[in-house]
């Protein structure tokens, strides 16, 4: 997520009205019925761009993937210049339901997105970047690779990797270090420095799961604490939904969901794995 997306979510959540505060109120103490109905209610009298994210993230913490996917390409549809965070968060709806295929389809249709992260277009290719690692065999991690090296050379592109994500798409490539990303993690506010750590945290730990360096008990515990929004920096209300409009969010807790004895099984062949479907370019 940007800076600008991140202090553009900050204030809308302080801008909420009664309804949608109590609506996550209800959200976050369980009581999903009443906390969709009411974010349903608020969507349908004003479906803003800041609404139609809510909304969706909403079916996705509460896990009913297949409303979150038809809402976000339904956005997709209705918006000729749609914005790639709702290829991003239809992809990641497909992704919940194991269908990684689908959902590196949608990320790759968004790569062209009008409207993309203040880094000028890099978050779809680290989404992809993250399949070809968590997902082998269904999208080329050369392939990935490519496509972040090209954004990042991209002369049109130029000056836009100092705004985030940038530094994480070039630790992801190999033109900047561990210490050198932590460094760029010092943003203007606290606020926003914890949520650079936290998306930092996510791919440093799939890149080294993805060099070797992590082994899947070690990677599913990185993603149970990435995923983990009872942590004390995401108290407040408007940090929570920040942590939420990140992909990555619902990938971690995707991920550290999985059984690991199911996990082996499927990877010793015993059961073909959800991921079998690979990705058809044509």
């Amino acid at each position: 997520m940007s800076d600008k997306e991140t202090r553009g979510s900050q204030v809308a959540v302080q801008g909420k009205s009664m309804t949608s505060r109590s609506a996550w109120d209800s959200l976050r103490s369980g009581d999903s019925k009443q906390g969709i109905f009411r974010l349903r209610q608020s969507y349908a009298q004003h479906p803003t761009p800041s609404q139609i994210m809510e909304m969706g993230v909403a079916f996705l913490w509460t896990g009913d993937y297949q409303a979150a996917m038809e809402h976000f390409e339904h956005a997709i549809k209705s918006n000729r210049l749609a914005s790639a965070k709702y290829y991003g968060m239809a992809g990641v709806s497909y992704w919940c339901m194991a269908q990684p295929g689908a959902a590196v389809r949608t990320w790759h249709a968004g790569l062209d997105s009008h409207f993309t992260e203040g880094a000028g277009g890099v978050h779809l290719p680290l989404l992809l970047l993250t399949t070809s690692i968590l997902r082998a065999g269904i999208f080329p991690r050369g392939e990935a690779v490519e496509i972040l090296q090209e954004r990042i050379s991209d002369p049109k592109r130029k000056g836009w990797l100092k705004n985030w994500p940038g530094p994480v798409a070039q630790f992801a490539v190999g033109q900047i270090d561990r210490s050198e990303l932590a460094k760029r993690c010092n943003a203007r506010t606290e606020s926003e420095t914890i949520h650079r750590k936290w998306l930092a945290a996510f791919y440093v730990d799939i890149i080294e799961y993805g060099k070797g360096s992590l082994n899947q008990g070690e990677l599913r515990i990185a993603t149970q604490k990435s995923a983990d929004a009872s942590r004390s920096e995401w108290s407040k209300e408007e940090e929570f939904l920040t942590l939420l409009w990140n992909e990555e969010f619902f990938i971690a807790r995707n991920e550290a969901s999985l059984e690991m004895a199911k996990w082996v099984e499927m990877l010793e062949g015993a059961t073909p794995p959800p991921w079998a479907e690979r990705y058809d370019r044509r």
